[in-house]
């Protein structure tokens, strides 16, 4: 089927289109071109998203090849998704033109209007608005970060951060109470110092702690915003609480000193009321919250510690050697004369108590050789002849205690209920660690005495340790010490030597049969 009507141009003689026949075109056509508009907004919405996903690649590998930042940044978490970039309406365009109907002002019938179709050049069509026509443009270039940007980014980052850190990384100790009392305390006393001595916080603050918060409330904007919003957070009752405790100015203390003291002291019961009175009358003066009650109370506490202008101190007793003291300024001058002593000399004081550690060690030494010296006189002037008797071969003799050896062998050690020994060392002394069966004291058939060691310490004959499994004779006047404490070993010379004269008088007569 011919649309279109062809015209020979005399002058030319060549063949070239016409106009359009008048007249809507038909149904076929009409499908062709919707259906090439649909292919190529599908096509050029393909290329937006592959070019969409190249960028976000492109910012992948710049991060991780980005190798000149810290360890700490580095090990940070980071999104994975891209940055983001302004989308334009005019950045992509169609490659060929759409047809819009648009009424014809030719051509026309009566009562029919005919619509005639005009080639549009480019159209363009962005994700937030319908088709429409502009002119045809060149696609925007996707910006792309540089290095040295990426840095400038990261670095000013950090600066924000950490200026935040500074402004609020004493916020967890101070609690909105503290705050408060802070402010209440300082308008009060109009001084920190006085602050940081009176007024009690929730936890121990330093006097550059209390500093520091003040300046930072005063000309911090971050600060003072986050703290005066915390304190109109509090409940009514913290609040109040907190304002009770407001410490006493120096003018409120004044007119306290006003009150008559001795009109108080007559009338007890109407004190309370007389501070109401008070409060009624110097309302500027006073904190809002004040009570005659509280008033009372500190009154009372100037009072005690003799801070009240009527009160006069007491003259301290008078010394039989002394004058009266009639006035606190002779008091005070007095104490101030005791002060002015000699101070204490630090190389004085130590050499006093080397000397005094030197004395206690010679006295401990003299006590351990006081033993030793007994020793001596025993063996100058002979064992003692009233420990014996006909049946006793030895004595063990301790300080306080005196065990006789009547048999051949004896156990020493210390006796419980399960296990009893000849010679209990615990009636000598602490014996906590003595074995239970300590040593065996023997006397052999060469008239000689013999220690074996059998517990689990050793034991100190003559300054000699005897261990565990080992023996030794025992002299007359051997020293016997187990654990702490110490024995002197005497023998029965007299009878040690019948017992001599004995067996060998028995060796004889054997011999002889």
């Amino acid at each position: 089927i011919h649309f279109y009507k062809r015209k020979m141009d005399a002058a030319s003689s060549c063949e070239a289109e016409g106009t359009p026949l008048a007249g809507p075109l038909p149904l076929e056509l009409q499908q062709i071109r919707a259906q090439s508009a649909r292919t190529q907004t599908a096509a050029l919405t393909t290329r937006r998203k592959s070019e969409e996903v190249k960028e976000r690649n492109i910012l992948k590998i710049r991060r991780r090849s980005h190798t000149d930042l810290s360890p700490e940044e580095s090990a940070k978490r980071r999104s994975s998704r891209a940055i983001k970039r302004r989308k334009f309406d005019d950045e992509l365009g169609l490659s060929s033109s759409l047809l819009v109907v648009s009424p014809g002002a030719s051509n026309q019938t009566a009562g029919n209007s005919s619509a005639q179709l005009t080639p549009v050049p480019t159209e363009s069509r962005s994700r937030n608005s319908s088709l429409c026509l502009t002119e045809p443009s060149t696609p925007a270039t996707p910006e792309i970060v540089s290095d040295q940007k990426l840095k400038k980014m990261f670095r000013d980052k950090r600066k924000r951060r950490a200026r935040k850190e500074d402004l609020v990384k004493d916020l967890g100790r101070w609690k909105p109470t503290d705050d408060l009392a802070l402010i209440t305390g300082v308008e009060q006393l109009k001084d920190l110092v006085l602050v940081y001595k009176g007024v009690k916080f929730s936890c121990h603050f330093t006097l550059a702690e209390i500093q520091e918060r003040w300046y930072n409330i005063m000309y911090e904007p971050v600060v003072s915003q986050l703290a005066l919003q915390a304190i109109r957070n509090l409940k009514p009752e913290l609040v109040h609480k907190v304002l009770l405790q407001a410490p006493f100015s120096k003018e409120e203390e004044t007119a306290l000193n006003s009150v008559d003291t001795k009109y108080l002291e007559a009338n007890p019961q109407a004190a309370v009321k007389e501070f109401e009175d008070l409060l009624a009358s110097k309302p500027d003066v006073f904190h809002p919250l004040r009570t005659g009650g509280a008033l009372h109370v500190h009154w009372q506490y100037l009072k005690f510690h003799n801070l009240l202008t009527e009160q006069v101190v007491r003259p301290l007793p008078k010394p039989e050697h002394a004058q009266q003291l009639l006035e606190f300024q002779e008091g005070e001058e007095l104490v101030l004369d005791n002060e002015l002593l000699d101070p204490a000399d630090d190389s004085v004081c130590t050499e006093v108590q080397l000397t005094e550690r030197q004395a206690k060690l010679e006295m401990r030494k003299l006590e351990a050789e006081i033993s030793r010296w007994q020793v001596l006189e025993d063996q100058a002037l002979g064992s003692n002849t009233s420990d014996f008797d006909n049946q006793t071969l030895a004595v063990l003799r301790g300080r306080l205690v005196r065990y006789l050896m009547r048999s051949r062998e004896i156990t020493v050690g210390r006796s419980t209920k399960d296990a009893v020994v000849d010679v209990d060392l615990g009636l000598e002394g602490p014996a906590s660690k003595i074995s239970r069966r300590q040593a065996i004291i023997k006397l052999k058939h060469t008239a000689e005495f013999h220690l074996a060691n059998e517990g689990s310490r050793p034991v100190i004959v003559n300054g000699s340790p005897i261990l565990t499994g080992e023996s030794i004779v025992l002299h007359n006047n051997a020293v016997v010490e187990f654990s702490s404490l110490r024995f002197i070993f005497l023998v029965n010379l007299d009878l040690l030597q019948a017992i001599r004269n004995e067996s060998s008088k028995n060796s004889y007569v054997k011999s002889l049969l």
